[in-house]
């Protein structure tokens, strides 16, 4: 009963400092990105990130200490994709304009078998795919719903991949998974 009451005054403090330190987060995320609509966007994904880690909090007294923490692996992450999403437009602005212009026709059947494919996998593997790879779940959040630690879920993950490659396999020959743009299955 006490380890209870410990963590209801833990999340309540939790989501308190995140109140009451909204604005001084803003403010450390805007001075850093010079622009207010990423700092939001950031400081939305960081009061995520504290919800879903309020368990991880061993110390109220270190708490700020642990807010900082994860505001700063926010925003390292948020300048990491801005970074990909920069180098893809680089690259895509040095493709040959005769590529550019042929790929409608190039990817004119992009391959659909997985998702169609799904049904034959036992449904935990199906579900784990369909959360994970089409979802783009959170891995961490997945194997705490399911009750398994990270490297459980990455070794169940692995199998239902195999699974679908060889139903895939089976079903599709070697088209799709040679060049999963360019299907000749029958529908």
């Amino acid at each position: 009963m006490n380890g209870y009451i410990e963590e209801k005054n833990s999340e309540t403090s939790i989501q308190r400092a995140l109140l009451d330190g909204r604005g001084a987060f803003l403010g450390f995320l805007v001075k850093r990105l010079r622009n207010r609509a990423d700092a939001e966007d950031v400081l939305q994904e960081f009061c995520i990130r504290v919800l879903t880690r309020k368990d991880q909090l061993r110390d109220v007294e270190r708490m700020d200490a642990w807010l900082y923490a994860i505001l700063r692996s926010t925003m390292n992450d948020h300048y990491r994709k801005t970074t990909r999403h920069s180098r893809l437009a680089v690259a895509v602005a040095r493709e040959p304009q005769e590529l550019v212009a042929d790929a409608p026709v190039q990817m004119a059947r992009p391959c659909t078998c997985p998702s169609r494919l799904l049904t034959e996998l036992r449904p935990i593997d199906a579900k784990l795919i369909r959360r994970i790879d089409f979802g783009e779940e959170d891995r961490g959040m997945m194997a705490a719903d399911m009750g398994l630690n990270r490297n459980a879920l990455a070794v169940r993950l692995h199998r239902a991949r195999a699974a679908l490659r060889e139903v895939i396999q089976h079903h599709c020959g070697a088209c799709c998974l040679e060049d999963p743009d360019d299907c000749h299955c029958p529908v």
